[in-house]
This record gives structure tokens, C-alpha cells and sequence, in this order.
């Protein structure tokens, strides 16, 4: 790979020659000059990759309408003068010539992979769904980086390239690397510095995503196997039991059924590979080594696919969805089951197939959910406002029509359902959920759960950026927003959910400004000084999802973010382009409440 030709055009001899010094470490092709004439005529005759240059000499050496420098990234030296152009800026003054390198070594870093550098030039930004991580590593392994990459509740560790530790929770090495491997949803975040960790991985960088790739295969069998993760372990002693030549891995599984762990807690416990572990519990249990027992649930919680939920979010909070279904054409497809997001931005894009048509899910299908779960525990449902949806509704209907039913069900005729309009979508719906689920961990009663949810409800901000006003308008979702129809060429309107429907908050000129906007009027309406539970929605724009993540995290005290892509039946209304954020301030006593478990 061809490294970047860089011009360096600084006034001050000693901080050049650094600079110069410094980035020639990192093997990329440097000239320097030293006044505005020479470095102009270098980035006209050479053509750079990469001009660094200070503020005052920036206009004359890329004056506007010139050709010096076209489509060169443009790194700016800010000594304390004016400066309004282009490019990322370095607050140089008071910096060592060490940590200016550093600086500019993460912006070329970033042209160099396609990621975008953060406002202070000390990490690149990306999502996971526009760059996998067994993808990024391999680029970042050909431009022998060092650093961290940092994703979720986790990282990974490089020197110079190669892998060499690797963390999630209290889980290390390639058994969280291969773990943090199957994370396909969320942002992430390169530091290209010290990797802050000894090496701890062994295994060289083709065998180690040789690995992680075949323990996702391993586990997405395994799982299908297995009923709900959660379920505990419980040794059935009987003669075959004593007879059983057990394997390494097998027999930390039935250490883990003797202390009687869930199903996750013996997989965090065995030192071998998720998917290998999960595998041994699948088989012992097939065998009737193992029985697993149902965790005890006192409330689940339900919500419909429109809270665009990651699978694996749903999962770790034990929120059953409900799917809306999509009509494309003569096809009817379950929403995030049968059409995932971008597959389904890829089709509407046909407009032979015609606008996509949605439809809440049947009543039918709430009694089958709600019986699925109401034997055990008591069910709090919680769905899309009735403004844009009749599937709270139909969530009544069923609940109605179920009573008697659910009653027994349970058999002792104590079941209990509440159903909850959260006057919300998408990513404000998804926060709700999740509020919800982490409720009923804390062991409150379904009443209790839905009181609580109608009192936060109003408290929850969603505003968003539609790239045109043109799907919400078809699909009738536009609300208050249909004055500002045919009248917005060239301008960005940013809408938010209100009461439940969708209303006009302000609009910008361009796309670069729209983000920084809706940062702004969410501190308008939310104290940036206390913490917040955050998510980040889209619709088949991760990088403006990314940059809004970074802009969130520099606003407000973020707690805890939750980031989503916007479905099937959501995209169909707000269109691809589509970024928002939801922002929820809870008390002191409400964070205590709703904050991850252990």
C-alpha cells in the first residue's frame, strides 16, 4: 500500500524539522517548506496527500479557487490566530512537537482508513455496520498501528499492527477477542496510541479471526440448541452420569451446574471460546447430564419491532418483539425477521416495486406472544405511539380479549398485563423498552413498571434529520411537519416526536450543519451538567450516526448510549439518511434503577 505523501509548511525551523522527523517515523513520503510562496508552489507541483500547515500561512498557500492542494486533507496549525477554513484543526499553542505528531498522525490515520477523526484529534470514529471489526483490523494491521480500539464494554489491543490483548467485562484474551468479534451493531473508536496493555494473545493476526469466525458459527448453532440463556444449570446425578468421561471443557460445565450458574455465567467462567462452550452445555443437556431450568421472571417485558431494537440488546434484557410487517410489492415480510435494514434499503431504492406499505401486527399475534410468556411472568407491553400506529391498539384488543385466558395460563389467576402507550418511535420507543426491562430486573411489579414508564415518558427527547420530507409524507406519518412541505430545496429540517406525533423543530442548510443543530436544541430542552441515558438512531447513515455519537458524548454526561439502526417499518416513513437522538435525564433515584446489572 502506497503511504501519503505529506508537505509540511511551517514558519518555525525547529518545529518543521519535528514535525518532519516525526512523521517520517510513521514511513510517509514528507517535504517541507518554509514560507507560503515555496509551500504553494510544492502543493501545485506535487500534488500531496496531505498538507499540514500553520493558520497564517493556510491562505497562501491553498488560496481559495486555486488547484494547490485539490482533495488534499488539510491540517491546520492553530497558533492563536483567526482561522474559519477547512480542515481539521491542531490547537498547536503550548503543545510539545511530540503531541502535535500525534495529532496529525490520527488525521492522516483517518484519510488513510476512511474514518473520521474526533474534534480533538486523539481518536478515529467509525460503525461497526460500515466497518466490521475483522475488517478494520486488517487495515489497521497493514498500517502498523498501535493503539486500542475501543467498542461497547470492551477493546482490543495492537503493537504495531498484530493483536495483542483483548477485554470484555471481566472476560480477556482470544476468548474476548473472539466475542467482541461477533459485535456487528454500535460505533467504535481507534486511539493510535501506547496499546496500554502486555500481550496476552498469542495467536497471530489470520489465526486469530480464523477463530473468532468459526466461534460465531459454533455459537449461532449452539444457540439455536439452547432455550433462554439465562436458564440455570442443574446436574441430573444418575448412573451415566459416573460413567462419563468428561471433557476439559465439559467439566468446567458441570462445575458450573454444581454452583448452580446461569447458562452466561458458566460461559464467562470456561476459559474456551463462547461458541465452544455453549456447544458443551447444548450436548450435556441433549445427553441428560444437564437439566436447565427457566430463569424466573417475575415481569418480561414486550415491544413491537418499530423500537428498532439490536437483537442482542433485546436479548440481554429479555424484551420479547413483537414484528410490524412490511408490503413491498406482492412480498409481505416480517420486520427485522425475515428483512433486516440493509436489505431493505437496498429495495427501496426499486421504485418499480412502489412505495412500501406497513401494518401493525394482528391481534392475533399479541394473544400468541402474550401467551408465550404470561404462564411465567407478568407482562408489560410497551409499543409506538398510537399517533403513528394502531398497534397499541391491537396490544389492548388482545390483552382484552385474553384475560380469561392468560388467567389460566398461570393457574393461580394472579396474571397481570399492562399495556402502555410510550407516545414514542424508534429510538425513544427502543430507551422506553429498555427502562422497562431493567425495571422488572430490579423486581418491581408490572404496575408499578407501567406507572413509572408514563411518568418518564414525557421526559424522553427525540429529534431527528430526514433527508426529505417525502416518505413521511406518503405514508401519512408527517404530522404538524406537511407545512414545511415543498419548501425546503437546499435546507435539512430537523422534526422531533411530541406527544406522539412527529412536529417541526428547526431546519439548517446542509447536512454538516444539522447534527451540531440537533445537539444543541436537546441541550436546550436537557441539563447537560447531570448525566443522561442517550441513543443514536439511523437509517443507512452510520458516518452521521458516528459523528453525532461524538458530538453527544462532548455535550452531555452520557451514562449509557444505545445505538440502533432504524428498521423496515420506521425506514419506510423517515427514508435512508434518516439520524436522530433520544436523550432521557432520569433522577438520582431512577438512574440507581435503570442502570445494567452486574
Amino acid at each position: 500500500m502506497a503511504r501519503l505523501t505529506v508537505l509540511v509548511v511551517d514558519r518555525r525551523e525547529d518545529r518543521r524539522k519535528q514535525l518532519a522527523r516525526g512523521l517520517a517515523s510513521y514511513a510517509y513520503e514528507l517535504v517541507t517548506a518554509a514560507d507560503g510562496d515555496e509551500g504553494r508552489r510544492f502543493a501545485e507541483g506535487l500534488g500531496p496527500d496531505a498538507v499540514v500547515v500553520e493558520a497564517g500561512l493556510a491562505g497562501a498557500v491553498l488560496p481559495a479557487g486555486s488547484a494547490a492542494g485539490t482533495g488534499a486533507l488539510r491540517i491546520v496549525l492553530d497558533d492563536g490566530e483567526e482561522y474559519s477554513g477547512d480542515g481539521p484543526v491542531v490547537a498547536a499553542a503550548g503543545l510539545a512537537p511530540e503531541a502535535i505528531v500525534s495529532k496529525v498522525r490520527t488525521a492522516l490515520l483517518g484519510r488513510e482508513l476512511g474514518l473520521a477523526a474526533d474534534a480533538r484529534l486523539e481518536a478515529l470514529e467509525g460503525n461497526l455496520l460500515a466497518l466490521p471489526l475483522l475488517e478494520l483490523l486488517p487495515k489497521l494491521q497493514r498500517l502498523v498501528v498501535s493503539g486500542r480500539v475501543l467498542l461497547g464494554d470492551g477493546e482490543v489491543a495492537l503493537d504495531e499492527g498484530e493483536v495483542i490483548a483483548a477485554r470484555t467485562g471481566a472476560v480477556r484474551g482470544a476468548k474476548a477477542f473472539a466475542r467482541l468479534a461477533r459485535t456487528t451493531f454500535g460505533s467504535f473508536r481507534v486511539l493510535p496510541t501506547a496499546p496500554g496493555a502486555a500481550r496476552e494473545i498469542a495467536e497471530d493476526m489470520l489465526s486469530l479471526m480464523a477463530l473468532a469466525m468459526e466461534d460465531q458459527a459454533r455459537f449461532a448453532g449452539a444457540c439455536a440448541r439452547l432455550p433462554d440463556l439465562a436458564s440455570r444449570l442443574r446436574l441430573v446425578i444418575g448412573p451415566a452420569f459416573f460413567t462419563t468421561p468428561f471433557t476439559p471443557g465439559q467439566q468446567g460445565v458441570v462445575a458450573g451446574a454444581h454452583d448452580g450458574g446461569t447458562i452466561w455465567d458458566v460461559v464467562d467462567r470456561v476459559p474456551e471460546p463462547d461458541g465452544t462452550v455453549l456447544a458443551e452445555i447444548a450436548h450435556l443437556h441433549e445427553v441428560g447430564l444437564v437439566a436447565l431450568d427457566a430463569p424466573e421472571i417475575k415481569v418480561r417485558v414486550v415491544t413491537d419491532s418499530t423500537a428498532d431494537l439490536p437483537v442482542e440488546v433485546a436479548q440481554a434484557n429479555r424484551i420479547h418483539v413483537v414484528p410490524l410487517s412490511v408490503l413491498i410489492g406482492k412480498e409481505i415480510y416480517k420486520d427485522g425477521i425475515d428483512l433486516r435494514p440493509a436489505a431493505f434499503y437496498e429495495l427501496l431504492q426499486d421504485h418499480k416495486r412502489g412505495h412500501p406499505q406497513t401494518s401493525p401486527p394482528t391481534k392475533g399475534e399479541f394473544l400468541a406472544s402474550y401467551r408465550q410468556v404470561i404462564g411465567r411472568s407478568d407482562v408489560v407491553s410497551v409499543h409506538i405511539s398510537e399517533k403513528m400506529s394502531q398497534t397499541v391498539a391491537r396490544a389492548r384488543a388482545a390483552a382484552a380479549e385474553g384475560g380469561e385466558d392468560f388467567q389460566r395460563l398461570r393457574g393461580d389467576g394472579t396474571a397481570g398485563l399492562e399495556v402502555v402507550d410510550s407516545l414514542q418511535v424508534s429510538t425513544g420507543l427502543a430507551l422506553l423498552a429498555v427502562i422497562a426491562a431493567r425495571l422488572a430486573m430490579r423486581r418491581l411489579g408490572a404496575s408499578e413498571i407501567r406507572a413509572r414508564i408514563e411518568t418518564m415518558r414525557p421526559r424522553i427527547h427525540l429529534l431527528f434529520v430526514v433527508d426529505t420530507l417525502e416518505y413521511l409524507a406518503r405514508g401519512g406519518r408527517i404530522g404538524q411537519a406537511r407545512a414545511w412541505l415543498g419548501a425546503l430545496l437546499g435546507i435539512k429540517p430537523i422534526l422531533g416526536v411530541v406527544n406522539g406525533e412527529v412536529v417541526p423543530v428547526d431546519r439548517v442548510r446542509g447536512g454538516a450543519n444539522a447534527q451540531p443543530r440537533l445537539v444543541a436544541l436537546l441541550k436546550e430542552r436537557v441539563a447537560a451538567d447531570r448525566p443522561v441515558i442517550a441513543g443514536i438512531g439511523h437509517a443507512a447513515a452510520p458516518e452521521w450516526a458516528v459523528r453525532l455519537r461524538s458530538l453527544l458524548h462532548d455535550s452531555f454526561k452520557v451514562a449509557e448510549l444505545l445505538e440502533n439502526e432504524i428498521g423496515p417499518v420506521v425506514g419506510t416513513h423517515v427514508g435512508p439518511g434518516c439520524v436522530g437522538a433520544a436523550v432521557f435525564q432520569p433522577t438520582e433515584d431512577e438512574l440507581a434503577l435503570i442502570a445494567p446489572q452486574a
